[in-house]
């Protein structure tokens, strides 16, 4: 389970991984990662990973941004744009990232 939200929403999540699965926190949008106690991920054999562990090497990085680019500029990939904000209204921004309240990625024009 990849978990991008963190707090109670998380600590939700980590309930619904199967026993020999992995829990994996990447985000904490909600002010903290999810309340997990190690002790009983590993009762339930469940790996917990965060995002230290998915790091790439340089070479790794490298190919992925050059796939990325190529692929933009064939036209195949394209942002979901949920929201787009003038500066003045940047707290608007956050926090319709904060309440999950936009699909997409938020933008914010200067």
């Amino acid at each position: 389970m990849l978990d991008g939200v963190g707090g109670e929403v998380g600590a939700a999540a980590f309930a619904l991984v199967a026993d020999g699965g992995r829990f994996s926190a990447h985000g904490a949008p909600t002010g903290g990662f999810a309340p997990v106690d190690p002790a009983a991920a590993r009762r339930r054999g469940v790996r917990l990973l965060g995002i230290g562990d998915v790091r790439l090497s340089v070479r790794e990085h490298v190919a992925l941004l050059e796939r990325v680019l190529a692929e933009a500029a064939g036209g195949r990939l394209r942002p979901v744009i949920g929201g787009l904000f003038p500066l003045e209204r940047a707290a608007g921004a956050h926090t319709a990232i904060e309440d999950r309240s936009l699909l997409g990625k938020v933008v914010i024009r200067v």
